[in-house]
């Protein structure tokens, strides 16, 4: 009988410490046609049924991802069809997707074995942390690590510094920030990072472009934002589908804020939630969140920083201030802006043939206050910054299959080096 309980309390364990399961979920793309439709979108739907917005409602013809509970999927179903909304399935099942974009390493890197990075995979923070240590030791004269914070759960957030010729010099260089991982479901976003980084390095002293841009300006790639979110993805008892934070909140049942709607800018505006158990949850205050109030100062200390660029999946999409309103920019900025979205995305292009949009966030994907490239270009007068959504348009969403890894990270470093050449044509902003 002893031997009945030890099992059942084995069992129990584990199926306590399991990872969320998304077996017979499905992902359906449905197309407003009319203002009322959107409406019954944003405002009805997720009060007559559980939805998680992968691509949240916002205009007219602007396609929307709603993740549907195999539980709901009928129901969810019946309800569209008798709203008399366009839809089509994206992914059948969630989880199968999910099992289908990764396979797990036989063993895993650490910077003393003798286990090659492979930048096709996508890596826990631990691996790529490990990763970042040996560039410092690889290369030495160019790399440096920096602390930019800690998070909520005691995570080191770390950045990799980088300049090449006269790197410790007095003379300042114009500065440009790349980071990814805001939110943490989006994982191609550290893993191109990644990629950037490490090609950037690689081919310093071999390739004259890149040995220009490094010389000329001063890098900092931060490849993970969302420390304790990411992480949360890879735990055996996390969730792969996990965005927000994992701070604890105002709600006894709810965790975690959105990291991309709790910069002090117009925070709490349109495109946020004052839900803490919404996906959108702004935080109860403007840099609420550690990690966002720690990138933030850090990014606001170095006044050389004149490019900054937001990772994310998915939608392929560069985008430019401003989230919060439909308004433009000052006309010289936004046109300075528009130039290079266009080059960028036309570079892009050329390396693979994907086609991404350009334009500001708020009219080119959906309304968003509280974002950090509002927040880098309206407070701290970084003129070049934007949002960007990596592969695909959907067919996959975040769960994108490793083979992608390489594509997105050959076409992302063709983007990054038009932004790079315009901070270096620009020179030192005028900020103190």
């Amino acid at each position: 009988m002893k031997w009945l309980v030890v099992l059942f309390c084995c069992f129990l364990f584990v199926s306590l410490s399991r990872a969320t399961k998304y077996s017979d979920d499905a992902v359906l793309r449905i197309l407003p046609r009319t203002e009322s439709e959107v409406a019954i979108l944003r405002e009805e739907l997720p009060i007559a049924i559980p939805v998680s917005w992968w691509r949240e409602p916002s205009y007219v013809a602007n396609y929307v991802d709603a993740h549907f509970s195999g539980a709901n999927l009928a129901e969810a179903r019946d309800l569209l069809d008798a709203a008399g909304l366009e839809y089509v399935t994206l992914i059948e099942d969630v989880q199968e997707a999910i099992e289908a974009s990764h396979s797990p390493p036989s063993e895993l890197f650490t910077a003393s074995n003798d286990v090659e990075f492979d930048f096709s995979k996508y890596h826990s923070l631990e691996e790529i942390s490990e990763w970042m240590i040996t560039l410092e030791k690889t290369f030495p004269d160019l790399v440096s690590l920096v602390d930019v914070g800690t998070s909520f759960e005691g995570r080191t957030i770390k950045a990799v510094k980088f300049s090449g010729a006269n790197s410790n010099s007095t003379s300042a260089k114009p500065g440009l920030w790349l980071d990814g991982g805001i939110h943490a479901r989006e994982w191609v976003s550290p893993a191109t990072n990644v990629y950037v980084l490490g090609n950037l390095l690689a081919d310093y002293g071999k390739d004259e472009e890149t040995t220009k841009l490094i010389d000329g300006l001063e890098w900092y790639i931060l490849p993970v934002f969302n420390v304790d979110g990411y992480s949360y993805t890879w735990a055996e008892d996390g969730d792969r589908m996990w965005r927000k934070t994992r701070s604890t909140t105002s709600s006894k049942i709810c965790t975690g804020v959105d990291p991309n709607r709790n910069w002090d800018m117009h925070w709490g505006e349109a495109g946020t939630s004052k839900n803490p158990c919404a996906d959108d949850f702004q935080g109860n205050s403007a840099f609420s969140e550690i990690e966002v109030k720690s990138v933030a100062s850090f990014i606001q200390a170095q006044k050389n920083i004149n490019g900054y660029v937001n990772f994310h999946s998915y939608s392929q999409l560069w985008m430019s201030p401003w989230g919060y309103t439909d308004d433009l920019p000052p006309t010289p900025d936004y046109d300075a802006q528009n130039e290079v979205s266009a080059a960028a995305t036309a570079a892009i292009n050329a390396v693979h043939g994907s086609v991404f949009q350009y334009g500001p966030i708020s009219k080119t994907i959906y309304p968003a206050s509280g974002s950090s490239a509002d927040w880098t270009y309206g407070v701290c007068g970084i003129l070049y910054s934007y949002g960007v959504e990596l592969r695909d348009t959907g067919k996959y969403g975040f769960l994108l299959p490793e083979d992608q890894i390489i594509p997105s990270g050959e076409e992302t470093l063709a983007g990054v080096k038009v932004l790079a050449h315009a901070v270096l044509e620009a020179g030192l902003p005028d900020r103190k």
